[in-house]
């Protein structure tokens, strides 16, 4: 094998201009967690930025803020020693950073086009058949855990995907029925309303009514969400997930001490959702009610509520709705799918995949047919089923 073939350890990462700051390469080298950036000159490399060499610098200074965004990265840059091609043998990639004093080195194309850093730990993990994992996204569905890098999947088949979203569905349908009834129910017994409950809600009710409602349509959802076997699988999926980030052991009681709450959870997206369809009804329901510049404040306010709360919301769903602790079946569940996934990056650990492939694998294709599949049947076959038990009653 050559360093290409497993190129999605090396680490991308812009070169610096020697005009730079070492302000911009200190930002550059925390967001790309690179102990080393080369310098570039019209696409030559001429040099290499260290975080030591910058570290001893502004420990001496008087005013090391101050130094950093003023010194260009030419003054601290030394020169390359060692420059690696992704077709080399891995044996003699590996030789080279055992004989370099580097962390880090750049590798370059053929043709000499810059492509990015290779860390010595990096290369390591990959000949000792522990491949760094590439971003693993994950679903949890009635039938366990489904887990992709995109290119590269494990898990639940198609159908489950498919059924998750068909659950979903349902559950907001009981949602709305549970809550139809108990309006209908409260206005029966409180005000001596209607004998039967309406098809739908009224067009003219207040702003208040309508936060009523759709909060306690949100509310009841998210409890049968939480009392549904998915909240369990969901928590044993972000617990396995956290796992393989961390590089902890896949063992059960390793991965019971992993958390729950994940940053890159779909709860979020749930979260941000609901907080717009609130705002929305609450700033339709403000039309004709208000003043212009009165809605105008209450649309920035809105959004300004939006951006400082949907992520802890998010938070917040996760720890205590849309995820609990998994059972011991739940979690042993997923720890082979991890350990399926696991292995088939390590069989191919160059795996790509085209767009509409990564589209596929992220199951959200299969998860909206689900969820529209059971929403056409309630609006066509309903009707149909409703006349059917008439004609079988007439009997």
């Amino acid at each position: 094998m050559v360093l290409r073939d497993i190129r999605n350890i090396i680490k991308t990462a812009p070169p610096l201009a020697p005009d730079d700051t070492v302000a911009k390469a200190v930002r550059i080298l925390r967001a790309r967690a690179l102990p080393a950036l080369p310098v570039a000159d019209q696409g030559r490399l001429i040099g290499l930025v260290q975080e030591a060499d910058i570290l001893a610098l502004v420990a001496d200074a008087p005013d090391p803020a101050a130094v950093a965004r003023s010194l260009p990265a030419r003054h601290i840059m030394r020169p390359i020693e060692l420059i690696l091609s992704d077709t080399q043998p891995l044996p003699a990639v590996a030789q080279a950073l055992r004989d370099s004093a580097d962390a880090a080195v750049p590798v370059v194309a053929p043709d000499g086009r810059y492509l990015g850093m290779l860390l010595r730990r990096d290369l390591l993990a990959a000949l000792s058949g522990q491949p760094l994992a590439p971003p693993i996204a994950g679903l949890a569905t009635p039938f366990g855990i489904y887990l992709t890098t995109g290119a590269l999947r494990a898990g639940a088949h198609d159908f489950a995907l498919a059924a998750t979203g068909a659950a979903l569905m349902v559950i907001n349908l009981l949602a709305n029925g549970i809550v139809y009834g108990l309006l209908w129910l409260a206005d029966r017994l409180l005000f001596g309303g209607s004998p039967q409950p309406p098809p739908q809600p009224p067009d003219d009710i207040s702003l208040l009514a309508v936060v009523i409602f759709f909060g306690l349509q949100i509310a009841v959802f998210l409890v049968l969400l939480r009392l549904s076997p998915l909240a369990g699988v969901h928590g044993a999926e972000h617990m396995v997930v956290h796992a393989i980030e961390e590089g902890e052991d896949l063992q059960q009681q390793k991965i019971k001490a992993m958390p729950r709450v994940h940053p890159r959870c779909g709860t979020n997206i749930m979260a941000l959702l609901i907080l717009l369809i609130i705002a929305q009804q609450s700033f339709t329901s403000l039309s004709g009610e208000v003043d212009e510049p009165t809605r105008l404040f209450t649309f920035v306010a809105l959004v300004f509520v939006i951006l400082l709360t949907w992520r802890r919301l998010g938070a917040g769903l996760q720890r205590w709705i849309t995820t609990r602790r998994p059972s011991d079946r739940q979690l042993g569940s997923a720890l082979i799918v991890a350990e399926t996934l696991l292995d088939k990056v390590r069989a191919n650990p160059g795996a790509r995949a085209s767009f509409p492939r990564r589209l596929w694998n992220s199951g959200f294709p299969q998860v909206v047919s689900g969820f529209v599949a059971v929403a056409l049947l309630i609006e066509y076959a309903g009707p149909l089923l409703s006349e059917a038990w008439t004609w079988l009653r007439a009997f």
